[in-house]
């Protein structure tokens, strides 16, 4: 989550200039279809177990105080021109790569998309230490370079 809530802060404050998001959710509501579908089938998200997503945003929207189907970082990258490093694992079935590239597409500033082959949810450091430490420093050296 943590990939997703540092884009949706970016969105709205500018004291934040750059972001790298590695297993980014394009949206909380796009999210739970993927959790609800049990992670490998977005499809039964999206149609036998949609209740199970419904239930879960509207539980969401009663913990925070506010529509959770509503969070969305492919919004917030929309709403502000800010540089973006996306970093997508090819096998991830948490947060497939789909989410990063709505996110990258929605993109209004400088971005970059990174599809690390082989490697889980949030596993592109340990699969590819080396190029991971490369173009992290690289993309924070420059953030309007590509890394």
């Amino acid at each position: 989550m943590g990939a997703g809530i540092a884009l949706q802060s970016a969105g709205i404050d500018p004291r934040i200039e750059a972001v790298i998001a590695e297993a980014p959710f394009a949206s909380l509501r796009e999210a739970s279809y993927d959790y609800a579908g049990l992670q490998k089938y977005p499809l039964l998200g999206k149609t036998l177990f949609a209740p199970g997503a419904w239930v879960m945003l509207l539980h969401g929207r009663s913990l925070a105080g506010f529509p959770a189907a509503e969070v969305s970082p492919v919004h917030a990258v929309a709403a502000r021109a800010f540089p973006v490093f996306l970093i997508c694992d090819s096998r991830d079935t948490t947060l497939p790569c789909r989410h990063s590239e709505k996110i990258y597409v929605a993109a209004r500033g400088p971005r970059w998309l990174w599809v690390v082959l082989d490697a889980f949810h949030t596993a592109a450091l340990g699969y590819q230490p080396a190029e991971f430490k490369r173009r992290v420093l690289h993309f924070f050296a420059d953030p309007s370079a590509a890394p």
